[in-house]
């Protein structure tokens, strides 16, 4: 049985060495994980999804500024954005999100509209 984060951890890894010696900009990592957990979700047991979507919340929250504004634009809106296409999809993501995490997705998601 493969470990469901080894899907994040592979794809994070892979951004890591494609950006050496440099770091990637934190918004660019987190889209990242944000698109490789739509890509990966049906992967993902109950109890990872809401470890995963519990994270993001603590991400959202925290107090460290930097972080909470990464973790906002960079992965929830590429939550939304990687699973526009897949309406079932986005209702399981939507699903799991938590209270901030699922405010800044649906006005990202309604933004413009």
């Amino acid at each position: 049985m493969i470990d469901r984060n080894e899907f994040l951890k592979n794809d994070v890894k892979k951004c890591l060495e494609y950006w050496m010696p440099d770091a990637p900009a934190p918004i660019l990592l987190f889209s990242l994980v944000g698109k490789s957990i739509v890509k990966h979700l049906s992967f993902f047991n109950e109890n990872e999804k809401l470890s995963l979507f519990q994270h993001i919340e603590l991400g959202m929250t925290s107090d460290n500024e930097e972080l909470a504004i990464a973790v906002a634009t960079g992965l929830v809106e590429a939550l939304v954005t990687a699973s526009d296409a897949n309406e079932s999809v986005w209702k399981e993501i939507e699903y799991y999100l938590q209270v901030e995490s699922k405010k800044h997705a649906l006005a990202w998601k309604n933004f413009g509209q």
